[in-house]
């Protein structure tokens, strides 16, 4: 079972959710030029600068893994998050970019501070956060593939109870965290786009 809960965690990483969600809209999104290019955007100024970060600190042994698993040291990673998506709202409205893709950095930014002040109480499962932000940024894209990733979510919040890597309070915070920005998302999707 630990074999499988390893498998269902790597898959269900956020950053292996975020690179899934960039090659979708890279590969499969062919209709919208300007949603072909935001995994390009997000690549260079969200998953390098995260990646370069905790991979510095796992070589510095200041992080015991990648998974950042202590509270206290996550909250670094959430100020490079939230600094990263502040960065992107200004850049994205101050030059008027498509509203699917303001919509997108105003959602992550969201769900990074909602996450960061959770994290001061209480270490919030990402991965399953993540997972189910995902399965509602994919709905207006691709209703079956949201409904897998969404169904998958179960899969990965119970990946990370069986490797302890959480307790249940922690995956449940994940839960409802990712639902309601994820929900919010929609709801506002529905509105303007």
């Amino acid at each position: 079972m630990k074999t499988l809960a390893k498998i269902i965690s790597t898959v269900g990483n956020p950053l292996s959710l975020a690179l899934f969600f960039g090659f979708y809209l890279f590969y499969l999104e062919k209709d919208n030029p300007a949603q072909r290019n935001l995994p390009l955007v997000f690549m260079l100024s969200v998953v390098i600068p995260i990646a370069v970060y905790v991979g510095y600190n796992v070589r510095k042994k200041k992080f015991a893994d990648y998974d950042v698993s202590d509270r206290n040291k996550r909250k670094g990673v959430y100020k490079v998050l939230i600094t990263v998506f502040l960065i992107l709202n200004v850049i994205f409205y101050a030059f008027n970019f498509d509203i699917k893709g303001k919509l997108l950095v105003t959602t992550f930014l969201l769900h990074s501070l909602s996450s960061y002040f959770i994290n001061q109480r209480i270490k919030i499962s990402m991965h399953t956060s993540y997972n189910f932000l995902f399965s509602f940024l994919f709905y207006p894209i691709n209703p079956q593939i949201s409904i897998v990733l969404f169904l998958f979510g179960f899969l990965n919040a119970w990946s990370r109870l069986a490797l302890s890597r959480h307790k249940t309070i922690e995956v449940v915070l994940g839960f409802i965290t990712g639902i309601l920005i994820g929900g919010l998302y929609l709801y506002v999707f529905k509105l303007f786009v």
